[in-house]
């Protein structure tokens, strides 16, 4: 007989394709590249994030985090924490202790910029928590560094 843990259990049913995108193509940058706008969306719809370029391995990369919410839930203390497909390795890659206000910003209810690192290529899992609940999560590719 085998057993696993609900942790186990859990982690096996997660979906590891990439998270959907929206794409609006050829936008201008404030340093006049052109290049393609993408909105990364979360598994529940009530939380997304806009890629100002993809994951490279190692590199740090701006990002800002749209949310759709009850107010007392997006007020709380922000995480995001990776998970690697490849090993299992559980990072937290940015946090914000103290949210007071909300913030909203291109019809969402709140956002967030962040800057985010990811140390090795391939899959990671980016759950994300307000408070110690886990608020939903999103699934990206990071490429390896050329």
């Amino acid at each position: 007989m085998i057993s696993c843990s609900k942790e186990e259990a859990k982690s096996s049913e997660v979906s590891w394709d990439d998270s959907p995108t929206l794409v609006r193509e050829v936008v201008i940058t404030d340093d006049g590249k052109e290049g393609n706008f993408v909105f990364r969306i979360g598994d529940n719809g009530k939380l997304g994030f806009a890629e100002y370029g993809p994951f490279i391995a190692g590199e740090k990369q701006k990002y800002m985090w749209h949310f759709w919410g009850e107010p007392d839930t997006l007020k709380q203390p922000f995480k995001v924490v990776g998970i690697s497909k490849k090993t299992n390795e559980s990072i937290t890659i940015f946090e914000v202790s103290t949210n007071n206000s909300l913030v909203p910003h291109l019809g969402a209810d709140h956002h967030i910029p962040s800057t985010m690192t990811l140390p090795g290529s391939g899959k990671w899992r980016l759950e994300v928590y307000f408070g110690e609940e886990l608020f939903g999560n999103i699934i990206v590719n990071v490429e390896e560094k050329k």
